[in-house]
């Protein structure tokens, strides 16, 4: 996928697991006597190994080397924890089984490129009562590291293959493990990377999962590293008049869209939630003055023709459509793949993969610059990712439509993952399946980053049980659906997921939060604001009259 800033800070909140809606049968304790190695050596197939078992009663859980995933789980109820390595493919997987548990299994998804188990976002697995299931993608690998892609083997284990693995061998386990209770429901959580291997899981095998929350999902692989290159590629060279080198720059320019959008939409709150009027209205050249008196916040002319080119879709010289470009509210973040590179890095990687794709996934070997790249290059993505299957451009989703549901959700103002290109892909299914409601619904988050999060002179409603978020919320690192009580399935998507796919409840809209810190030290919280969000292409609309804060006082139309 593209570009995630992986927390520092992973959240949590003391739990309260309420299941009166869902639980097909009643939660079976687990003597831990099971949880040994001896024992599971004795359940697993030829080919596969037990890294590691342990009994955890303190809440947390570590895997020392997890470089991908440093961050550890805590909050944890007792409950057995598994590493499995698949020593014919070449891919690990790590598994939460809970003593006391309901049946159900939730599968956590990875992000960006990195190698490791993303045992945080089990975490939360384990407090709604689920097993919890998450793989390595078969290595291991940090931020921004897009050196590891040397075999095939390791493209197809990342692409899908270690993930679908893990799932059909974690799920015989973990019936095993339980006396051979059958799992009811199977779950999966994801964002960015992750909503791209559940979209692809789900078009690959319609029957692994009963529901699927998809994040901002980065779902057209073939397309998208391409496209991220050629943003790369306008803002070079780095001392051209155009270059926008200058984090303040991002900011200027989205303080600028927040002021002339916010209204647009009939309510002043510091959140643009109509983009397409935004588009019609902004004026880019407001921003434009003397950049010889202040570099950080004038923007030159040359500088606002780039932003103009990061607006619009790529379309390569040919005619030919490639991706959507960045959308207006999205600017704080650019900086994700503008800035300049680091004057160490011999590669002249600008940002992240730049470049590190083509070198590595590509083939086109470590010499490759940037400064090469051609429209030549997304023929080549394409033609390579037929044969390592990455991108999850499949639409018509088959009899999953009978089987499962899906909430896929974005922010408006994701800078990594652009929101238009997550409307491609529910369009595309739409013109696929015809109407979907009855399975598939989209929610839109106006003022959300890439999976979570908002900035500072928005803070939009955004947090509403996605995956990853629960770890932004103190205290932070055993994070588990939203905080302050609100774990329930008005306020958690996961939750309303459930409750759709076990009892019937179609989800209409789902109650999104925002926080406000209390202390210096980022302990406390109390909220600030909530407001529904909306099935696409309906948006919340203010009553007129009630608190512009509280979500009572707004409608899905």
């Amino acid at each position: 996928m593209a570009t995630l800033r992986i927390p520092v800070l992973w959240a949590i909140l003391s739990f309260f697991i309420h299941y009166v809606y869902s639980a097909p049968s009643a939660k079976q304790p687990r003597q831990s006597a099971g949880c040994t190695e001896d024992y599971f050596n004795g359940i697993i197939p030829p080919g596969i190994s037990i890294e590691r078992v342990q009994y955890v009663t303190t809440g947390t859980f570590v895997e020392s080397g997890d470089i991908g995933y440093p961050s550890f789980a805590a909050g944890l109820p007792p409950l057995c924890a598994v590493i499995v390595k698949n020593e014919t493919a070449n891919y690990r997987f790590g598994m939460f089984l809970p003593d006391t548990w309901n049946s159900k299994l939730l599968v956590i998804g990875s992000y960006s490129f990195l190698g490791g188990i993303n045992w945080l976002d089990m975490g939360p697995g384990v407090r709604y009562g689920m097993a919890s299931l998450s793989t390595d993608t078969g290595h291991s690998s940090g931020q921004g590291d897009l050196t590891w892609p040397t075999t095939e083997e390791l493209k197809v284990n990342w692409a899908y293959q270690a993930l679908e693995g893990s799932i059909i061998l974690g799920k015989k386990l973990i019936q095993t493990y339980y006396s051979n209770k059958p799992i009811a429901y199977s779950y999966y959580s994801g964002c960015s990377t992750g909503g791209r291997q559940g979209l692809k899981q789900i078009q690959r095998d319609p029957d692994m999962f009963d529901g699927a929350l998809i994040g901002a999902p980065a779902w057209d692989t073939k397309n998208l590293m391409p496209w991220i290159s050629k943003l790369a590629t306008w803002n070079l060279p780095e001392d051209a008049p155009g270059s926008i080198n200058d984090t303040n720059l991002f900011s200027r320019l989205q303080a600028e869209v927040v002021k002339q959008c916010d209204s647009l939409d009939g309510v002043q709150d510091n959140i643009v939630s109509s983009l397409s009027a935004c588009r019609e209205y902004f004026d880019i050249n407001k921003i434009r003055c003397d950049v010889t008196t202040d570099k950080s916040y004038c923007w030159s002319q040359a500088q606002i023709n780039t932003a103009k080119k990061m607006y619009t879709d790529y379309v390569t010289v040919d005619g030919e459509f490639v991706y959507k470009g960045l959308d207006y509210s999205s600017e704080a973040g650019w900086g994700t793949f503008l800035m300049p590179a680091d004057p160490n890095d011999p590669n002249n990687v600008r940002r992240n993969f730049d470049a590190q794709y083509e070198r590595t996934f590509m083939s086109y070997g470590p010499s490759w610059q940037i400064t090469s790249y051609n429209d030549s290059v997304v023929n080549d993505a394409r033609a390579r990712d037929k044969t390592v299957q990455a991108s999850a451009d499949q639409y018509n989703l088959g009899k999953f439509r009978t089987k499962g549901k899906i909430i896929m959700y974005g922010g408006l103002a994701d800078s990594t993952v652009p929101v238009q290109h997550t409307n491609l892909y529910f369009d595309r299914t739409k013109e696929a399946m015809g109407n979907i409601d009855d399975f598939f619904r989209y929610f839109q988050i106006p003022g959300m980053s890439h999976c979570w999060g908002t900035p500072s002179n928005v803070k939009a409603p955004w947090m509403m049980g996605g995956a990853g978020q629960a770890a932004q919320m103190p205290p932070y690192n055993a994070g588990f659906s939203v905080p302050l009580g609100y774990n329930d399935t008005k306020h958690d998507a996961l939750l309303a997921l459930m409750d759709w796919v076990e009892n019937g409840n179609s989800v209409s809209q789902i109650i999104a939060s925002e926080f406000n810190f209390t202390d210096t030290t980022y302990q406390t919280i109390v909220m600030y604001r909530q407001r529904p969000i909306c099935p696409y292409p309906q948006m919340a609309v203010w009553d007129g009259h009630g608190p512009q804060n509280d979500a009572s006082s707004w409608r899905c139309r």
